[in-house]
């Protein structure tokens, strides 16, 4: 069976190119170039996966990820970029794209990774029980290194006493079972953990979420609903990337966080929740407070107690753990995995943090059909690191052992290697703003 690919890309000399390589691989390609012709296409055609370019013709196309994954439930969207922008990527994955390609690497390279992921894709459509591997439910992991030692210590105190926890870093990282964690080991644990996305909602969409709302509240309000806050009564609301959330809203959450009461939307009638909150964000709400974007008033009220998480690549003892943790949780067990796997897999840089090892684990384990695992079913970690392209720094040699000095020079050798600051912070795994702290 063929599949049926939609590509849209505002480059034609990409898109043309991209096209005829799929085309004479066996795909029906449909081309567009703007978001009124995706939503033409979509009307008439079911396809099997969509490459959607960030920018196209005439507006984001990555604000169409939700409402294609809601019109074509099987269809899988992969975005593709020219610059290689974590917070593009993180918007792109929470919307509901499977993966996030950047241009960087060359139209060849490009056509490489489209190619692999459409070969999941048709993977998945020869055989159903494959499409979405289930993890067997158990204590969740969170490692061993001495950061998460003192991360999970934090974790113990907060769940001692009923304080407003903020949980910080980069998506990925487990904020959100960390979260889960406090709430099954606190005072509270027989009440309800409610979870709410506050970038995925926005204005009166967001505060009915929150408050609830009467029936003829508003066109749709067909009926009462109960709201986030009355549902987390006696339990934990657990508000992630609060960041997002709109100033008209803040306002509001920073009242019922200190009154305890609220109102339905379009009600008069004032009610009561008694709940713990657990926030999460990857933004620095400090910074955005001073500029005015968050109230300082509700971060100083949420940041009682914070707990930051820190990124996959600044604990790597803890990537072999998750991976064992990963697998055993899937049913494999197959071991011990291949040395040269092990080495990989410790050396890749994990941009998307724990999140992305484990999509990577359950790709490889689709891929492998139920074999032991070879490097060859990890598409991505065969091709060159940073650490081969550049060498790491001779500690020994060098007579160089403050990790601060290593990290500075690391990271000299690929602006040097790269001559391009972006494309040097995607390889190292760190935003512009981080990199020039790390040089001071």
């Amino acid at each position: 069976m063929r599949l049926k690919v939609l590509l849209a890309d505002n480059e034609q000399a990409v898109q043309i190119q991209v096209a005829r390589h799929l085309s004479d691989r066996g795909y029906d390609v449909f081309s567009a170039v703007s978001v009124d012709e995706i939503n033409t296409l979509l009307n008439v055609h079911s396809f099997d996966a969509v490459f959607l370019d960030v920018k196209l013709s005439n507006g984001e196309s990555i604000n169409l990820i939700r409402d294609i994954r809601s019109k074509q439930k099987e269809c899988a969207v992969i975005v593709i970029s020219d610059i290689s922008d974590v917070a593009t990527a993180v918007h792109a994955m929470k919307s509901g794209a499977e993966n996030f390609i950047t241009k960087s690497q060359g139209i060849e390279g490009l056509k490489l990774f489209i190619q692999r992921d459409l070969e999941l894709v048709a993977l998945r459509k020869k055989d159903t029980t494959v499409r979405r591997l289930q993890m067997n439910p158990g204590k969740p992991y969170f490692g061993d290194s001495q950061q998460i030692k003192t991360v999970y210590n934090y974790a113990g105190i907060a769940a001692k006493n009923s304080a407003v926890v903020l949980l910080t870093g980069e998506t990925g990282t487990g904020k959100g079972v960390l979260a889960k964690w406090i709430h099954d080991n606190s005072s509270v644990r027989a009440g309800n953990f409610v979870e709410l996305n506050c970038s995925a909602l926005r204005g009166d969409l967001l505060r009915s979420e929150l408050y609830g709302h009467v029936k003829g509240s508003f066109t749709s309000a067909i009926k009462d609903r109960t709201g986030l806050i009355e549902a987390a009564r006696g339990g934990t609301l657990f508000l992630d990337e609060i960041g997002d959330m709109d100033m008209e809203v803040q306002a509001e959450l920073l009242k019922t966080i200190e009154e305890k009461k609220f109102r339905r939307v379009g009600d008069n009638v004032l009610r009561s929740s008694d709940f713990r909150l657990i926030c999460a964000t990857n933004r620095d709400l400090k910074e955005m407070s001073d500029r005015g974007s968050f109230r300082s008033d509700l971060y100083y009220r949420i940041c009682v107690f914070p707990i930051e998480m820190p990124a996959l690549r600044e604990r790597h003892e803890d990537i072999l753990g998750y991976t064992d943790y990963f697998l055993k949780a899937y049913g494999y067990n197959h071991f011990p995995l291949d040395k040269s796997l092990l080495s990989a897999l410790t050396a890749y840089p994990w941009l998307g943090n724990i999140r992305e090892l484990r999509n990577t684990i359950e790709r490889a384990l689709i891929l492998s059909q139920g074999k032991n695992l070879e490097i060859d079913h990890f598409p991505g970690l065969k091709g060159e690191n940073l650490l081969e392209l550049i060498g790491a720094v001779d500690c020994q040699k060098d007579e160089i052992w403050n990790l601060n000095e290593i990290g500075r020079r690391h990271i000299q050798r690929a602006l040097s290697f790269f001559n391009d600051k972006l494309k040097a912070c995607h390889a190292l795994g760190i935003t512009p703003n981080a990199l020039n702290q790390r040089l001071g």
